[in-house]
């Protein structure tokens, strides 16, 4: 595809919005460990003669502000089908500032955990505007590589998260965890910067009647070649017929009926599977599992480590997802996930576990990191993105998200109880627990999970109306003006000029596009 900067720009300054995502998790698995945040909102460990956060009140202040999440994704469809997505991401950034001002002023621990809340509802609301708008602004050829760009800010965050606490946890005041806090508002200043210019979703706009403004959104997207071979009126028409049965958006109990429930499903599971394989547990509690296991000293030392090798393979996982499709690398994924889950359970039971081993457990966390960023992290984001109709997506992402939510509520609630004593006390052996969750989420992806590469959103919708299985929607040949559509994204300039250009379906597009336009008229 021939972007050209401009179009480029536009959508890397959505992809900056992936900064977001549990940026506030990120920081505070790090901040929750802090000698002089313990001494504010912990209490006094007479046996340890040091301050420290009691198992209850660590998972109440981490599984809490998932209240927010939640709250964030019951609003999101609705904020977004009547404001759009730019709107709603300046709601967001709103959000976001007030609850780090609430953090930042906190000097107990109900207040920082409503400033927590606060902020999990920003939380909640990007983690679906973000992925829906790349899906629909960004060219089929190139979607996963946007939407999957949310993996890395994500992982770009948690790094600056880490590097800022390892400083910070230096601090022996309260300035080292304020200022670690207050540090959540930079996103949000960014993004406000960008704001300007973000453009609305051409797909939004064709929904709400406004084809010219549509026409003139894609014309800054797509390359000069293509606006000049007719490319944008075509997509505008495009979507005028194929989406016209769907545009019109649904109510929420439309996505348990016969015609999207298989799509809701799919999204609902994969987002879940995130959440089951360890991710909240590696986010939320890196630091704190380093430190239970004796690595006190090299606790925020790994946790930067970890992230730091996370970018890179979510690098990887941008080309990989849509170079070898969703599917194959979600599904190889989650057996390396599985590998080295199990290998942390194994090392680290040992009775008598030597430097060997605790070097080998802290490697496989690292590569089990790694492997969740390149593959299942970014691949759940996508695939419930693009797997709703036009007339269901944001409900479909916004259900999609609630599960993850749910699940990881439970996951971020139990695991100071399954880590630690006086409780279960299971330390490594909890990626027994994620491993098998994840040996799981494979066998699920092989007879489950279709493969979405390529195809454009209106194909998508052919994919599910033939009812065919998941390992056939590679081979399935679509019709009509979406598949024309695909051939005309997925070919560069020259070809489109040379073939396509003159076909009769630009011709149908421009005749009935002149024809909406008199309508409209009219």
């Amino acid at each position: 595809m021939g972007f050209c900067d401009k179009s480029f720009a536009l959508c890397l300054s959505g992809v900056l919005h992936g900064q977001y995502l549990l940026r506030d998790g990120a920081s505070f698995a790090g901040v929750q460990a802090f000698a002089p945040f313990a001494k504010q909102f912990g209490s006094y460990n007479a046996a340890k003669k040091t301050y420290a956060l009691s198992p209850s009140l660590a998972s109440l202040m981490n599984s809490l502000a998932l209240i927010g999440k939640f709250l964030g994704t019951i609003l999101v469809g609705p904020l977004t089908e009547r404001l759009g997505h730019k709107k709603t991401m300046l709601v967001t950034c709103i959000t976001q500032l007030v609850g780090v001002v609430i953090q930042t002023t906190s000097r107990a621990p109900a207040q920082y955990t409503v400033g927590r809340i606060i902020i999990y509802t920003a939380v909640g609301l990007v983690e679906n505007v973000v992925p829906t708008y790349q899906t629909e602004i960004s060219p089929a050829p190139l979607r996963g590589f946007f939407v999957g760009a949310l993996q890395l800010f994500l992982t770009f965050g948690s790094l600056l998260a880490g590097i800022v606490n390892n400083f910070m946890s230096k601090r022996t005041d309260d300035s080292g965890w304020i200022i670690a806090t207050a540090l959540q508002a930079a996103p949000a200043v960014l993004i406000l910067i960008g704001l300007p210019f973000t453009p609305d979703s051409p797909r939004w706009l064709v929904g709400k009647d406004r084809s010219e403004d549509a026409l003139k959104v894609l014309s800054n997207l797509r390359s000069k070649e293509e606006v000049a071979n007719g490319l944008c009126e075509f997509e505008v028409q495009a979507l005028r017929e194929d989406g016209q049965v769907n545009m019109k958006k649904e109510p929420w109990m439309a996505l348990f009926n016969k015609q999207n429930r298989r799509r809701t499903c799919i999204a609902s599971v994969i987002m879940a599977l995130q959440q089951l394989t360890g991710v909240t547990f590696s986010s939320s509690y890196g630091p704190t599992f380093y430190k239970q296991v004796g690595l006190g000293s090299m606790a925020f030392s790994y946790a930067t480590i970890n992230n730091a090798v996370s970018i890179v393979t979510a690098i990887i996982g941008m080309l990989a997802l849509d170079a070898f499709g969703r599917r194959d690398v979600t599904f190889w994924g989650n057996w390396i996930q599985a590998l080295f889950l199990c290998l942390i359970g194994g090392l680290g039971s040992k009775a008598n576990r030597s430097q060997s081993d605790t070097d080998g457990m802290v490697a496989s966390f690292i590569l089990y990191a790694a492997a969740l960023h390149a593959t299942l992290g970014p691949a759940a984001y996508i695939t419930a993105a693009e797997v709703g109709t036009a007339a269901l997506r944001e409900k479909t992402m916004a259900f999609a998200t609630a599960i993850n939510v749910v699940v990881g509520f439970v996951v971020v609630f139990t695991t100071p109880y399954l880590l630690s004593a006086p409780y279960a006390n299971l330390g490594p052996k909890l990626g027994y627990i994620w491993g098998g969750c994840a040996a799981a989420g494979a066998v699920w992806v092989w007879f489950c999970m279709p493969e979405l590469k390529g195809r454009n959103l209106e194909e998508i919708d052919q994919l599910f109306e033939a009812k065919i299985p998941a390992r056939k929607f590679s081979s399935f040949q679509t019709t009509g003006m979406s598949h024309d559509l695909a051939l005309f994204e997925h070919s560069n300039a020259k070809a489109v000029a040379a073939g396509l250009g003159d076909s009769t379906h630009l011709e149908k597009a421009e005749t009935q596009g002149s024809k909406g336009d008199a309508k409209d008229e009219v």
